[in-house]
């Protein structure tokens, strides 16, 4: 006897799958249990999640460009070149915000599809209701823990794995990371910008800006690093889950087109 979810041999003894943990004789899908597609929005927010990835990268690496243009402006004893800098960087950081909330809201949408699908995959165990898939980002505090739980949950029923996968706590863990250790990086610069010289005399004042972006640069880089890793962990995640309940709901439809009115057996 064949499992309906893995097709592996099981047992009329057995209770469960051994692989996938689906009740002996049960089908792939519940019957009659509305299911969602995971596999476009998957797509669609992998890329944004990558755009976010290079856009942060390319960032960490603007104090190299911020520092010419500061040297520049020593060279020249020109203010005008240090205001550009500014300028410039602030237009970069507010269109970074734009594909960073569509990955967002796309992950979320993903998110709450891939556990409401759960909900029709016989043998699931998550404790976790769906609705959680979209509060949990949202709710302050509970977004430090819920969605960890909730893509541990969606990852173990999705890819029939009895403990959590490793891509999630490296996701999730580099993304905790991402966000206060960027955070103090944050708090940092802007402490340090605010400590530049207003009005500036001479060219130990434009010094003072070249130092800033020089040192700036390491810490930058090491925040783009941590979401790097969160971000290639959470795509393949995203990605390798979609493709396991996209297989599974396939399973459950009936191998050659019905008309309306139509019986279809059960496989």
């Amino acid at each position: 006897m064949r499992c309906q979810t893995c097709h592996a041999e099981t047992t009329p003894t057995s209770l469960e799958c051994g692989v996938c943990a689906t009740p002996t004789g049960a089908p792939a899908i519940v019957p009659g249990a509305r299911t969602y597609a995971v596999r476009g929005v998957g797509i669609a927010a992998s890329v944004l999640v990558g755009l976010v990835v290079l856009l942060d990268v390319l960032l960490a690496f603007w104090p190299l460009v911020g520092g010419a243009m500061a040297k520049r402006a020593m060279r020249e004893l020109d203010p005008d070149v240090l205001n550009a800098a500014s300028l410039v960087e602030a237009l970069a950081q507010v269109a970074y915000l734009v594909p960073f909330v569509a990955a967002v809201v796309l992950v979320i949408v993903w998110c709450y599809r891939a556990r409401a699908n759960l909900d029709a995959f016989p043998g699931a165990t998550t404790t976790l209701s769906k609705g959680w898939a979209i509060a949990g980002w949202l709710v302050p505090f509970a977004n430090l823990f819920i969605p960890v739980r909730m893509m541990a949950g969606i990852a173990r029923d999705s890819l029939w794995r009895s403990t959590t996968p490793a891509l999630v706590r490296i996701w999730f863990g580099g993304w905790l990371l991402y966000l206060f250790i960027g955070q103090r990086v944050t708090i940092s610069d802007t402490q340090n910008w605010r400590a530049l010289p207003s009005t500036l005399a001479d060219a130990s004042d434009y010094q003072l800006y070249v130092d800033y972006y020089s040192a700036a640069l390491g810490p930058n880089l090491l925040v783009a690093l941590l979401g790097a890793v969160a971000g290639a962990a959470l795509i393949l995640l995203i990605l390798r889950v979609s493709t396991a309940q996209q297989t599974r709901i396939g399973r459950n439809a009936p191998a050659v087109p019905v008309m309306p009115g139509m019986p279809v057996a059960s496989a």
